[in-house]
């Protein structure tokens, strides 16, 4: 039986973890998030995409190692006759302005978030990643990048303290997870409270430029970062899978 072609793939590389979804009606579809170091990831790839059509065009939005996005390319194993681009930024896409001197210096991941959020409001918009790092952006509503930082996510800067600092050495619980331990929930309530205040910190900074400007959140830990932030009444949204509807948006770009 043959197998039907058409449509388009889409991939969010990311540090950690990989995403893959389907174009679908100008959104992604069927999205599988899978971690880079998770034993059956080549497996786990192959069997998603052999239940999709295939495809003519393949869009990659990396921020990972080269290697693993080689690893990827190939495990998706398409033909090469197939459109295969990686993206990166670039200077004005979808409504949004690249103000970086060198526009393909900001992260692709970064660029399609804003892309994704402009396109959901009518004014400017705070755009948050919570995943391997913190990256912390603004885009004004005439669709400027208007101000950007990158910063620890609360997971790396766990790790970090563990690297740097003895305390696993006198206390070999503080860092496992679920632990009820005073140093344990000093460590994570330290972390938490330095990502939320930087959030916090922002969003002031860029209402006071802006105007009113929603915040969203994006990424692995967007979730509980939402529920952190909530504890002081600080309003956020989860944007599941922005990098990805950026890609959707960047299909139908003019």
């Amino acid at each position: 039986m043959s197998v039907p072609i058409g449509g388009t793939w889409l991939c969010d590389l990311g540090n950690s973890r990989a995403k893959l979804a389907r174009l679908e009606l100008g959104a992604p579809v069927d999205v599988v998030a899978l971690d880079w170091a998770q034993p059956d990831f080549a497996a786990r790839v192959r069997t998603v995409v052999a239940a999709w059509p295939r495809p003519r065009r393949v869009l990659v939005a990396s921020v990972a190692a080269d290697a693993r996005a080689g690893q990827l390319r190939e495990l998706l194993a398409v033909d090469p006759a197939v459109e295969f681009e990686f993206l990166r930024s670039p200077r004005t896409a979808c409504g949004v302005r690249n103000r970086y001197a060198k526009p393909e210096r900001l992260g692709i991941d970064r660029f399609l978030s804003m892309v994704a959020v402009h396109a959901r409001t009518t004014g400017a918009g705070i755009v948050i990643g919570c995943g391997t790092a913190l990256t912390l952006d603004a885009v004004a509503g005439d669709g400027a990048h208007a101000a950007g930082l990158i910063a620890l996510s609360p997971g790396r800067m766990l790790e970090a303290l563990r690297g740097a600092t003895s305390i696993a050495d006198t206390n070999p619980d503080a860092f496992a997870a679920g632990t009820v331990d005073d140093t344990a929930a000093a460590l994570h309530a330290g972390c938490w409270a330095a990502a939320g205040a930087t959030v916090e910190w922002f969003a002031a900074r860029q209402r006071a430029a802006l105007g009113a400007a929603p915040v969203w959140l994006h990424g692995g830990w967007a979730a509980p970062l939402a529920a952190w932030l909530a504890r002081d009444g600080f309003e956020a949204e989860v944007f599941d899978h922005a990098v990805l509807h950026g890609l959707a948006s960047w299909c139908d770009r003019p």
